[in-house]
C-alpha cells in the first residue's frame, strides 16, 4: 500500500514539475511576443533584434495581433501605444522608401503619429518615446518631398504644403527638445533636423 502511495506521489510530482515547466514557456514565449527590442542609434529609435537588413513584418504578426487587441480594450495603454507606433514606422520605412507615395505609406504614419501622441497625453515618460515622436514626424516631411506637380491642383498643393510645413515645424521642435534635454545626443538630434522646403 505504502508502495503504491509512493508512487502515485512520485507520479503526481512529476506532473507538476512538467506543468511546471510548460507554464514557464508560455510565459516566456507571451514575454518574447509582449516586447519590442529596442535601441537608440545616431538619435534614432532603431530596432534591435538581432537581424539586419530589411524589416520582417511577418515576424512580428503575433505582436502585432496582440498589441492591436490590447488597445482595443485599452486605448490608454502607453506602453502598446508607444511599440504599436513604432512597429508603424518600422514597416512603413520598408515599404515606403524609395517610393515616397506608396499606396498605405502615409496613413501609416499618421496612424503612428497620434499613438505617439497619445501616449504621450497619457503620461508616458520613456526617452524613447519623445525620439520616436520626432522621428515620425520627420517622416511624414519625407512623404511630400517629391515631385508632385503632375499629381495634385493648385488647391491641393496648398493643403499639402501646409501639412508639409505643420510636420516638419513639430520635427524641428521635437528635436531641438531633446537636444536640450539629452545634451549628449545633441549633435545627432540637430543632424536630424528638417531642411526640406516643400518643392511646389
Amino acid at each position: 500500500m505504502k508502495k503504491c502511495q509512493s508512487k502515485g506521489m512520485s507520479i503526481h510530482r512529476s506532473q507538476i514539475k512538467i506543468l511546471g515547466i510548460i507554464l514557464l514557456c508560455i510565459f516566456f514565449i507571451s514575454n518574447v511576443h509582449a516586447q519590442l527590442p529596442i535601441k537608440i542609434v545616431n538619435g534614432k529609435v532603431t530596432r534591435d533584434d538581432g537581424t539586419f537588413g530589411k524589416f520582417q513584418i511577418q515576424k512580428y504578426t503575433l505582436l502585432i495581433d496582440s498589441l492591436n487587441k490590447k488597445l482595443k480594450l485599452n486605448p490608454k495603454d502607453t506602453t502598446s501605444l508607444f511599440i504599436r507606433s513604432a512597429l508603424y514606422l518600422f514597416s512603413n520605412d520598408v515599404q515606403s522608401k524609395p517610393n515616397q507615395r506608396e499606396k498605405g505609406a502615409l496613413e501609416n504614419l499618421i496612424l503612428a503619429k497620434e499613438m505617439v501622441e497619445n501616449a504621450v497625453t497619457y503620461g508616458m515618460q520613456d526617452l524613447r518615446l519623445k525620439i520616436l515622436r520626432a522621428q515620425i514626424y520627420r517622416e511624414l516631411v519625407y512623404r511630400f518631398t517629391g515631385d508632385e506637380s503632375w499629381m495634385f491642383d493648385s488647391k491641393q498643393t496648398t493643403v499639402r504644403r501646409k501639412q508639409f510645413n505643420s510636420y516638419k515645424g513639430l520635427a524641428n521642435k521635437y528635436y531641438q527638445e531633446l537636444a536640450l534635454s539629452d545634451s549628449s545626443r545633441a549633435y545627432d538630434y540637430n543632424k536630424l533636423k528638417v531642411n526640406d522646403v516643400y518643392p511646389l
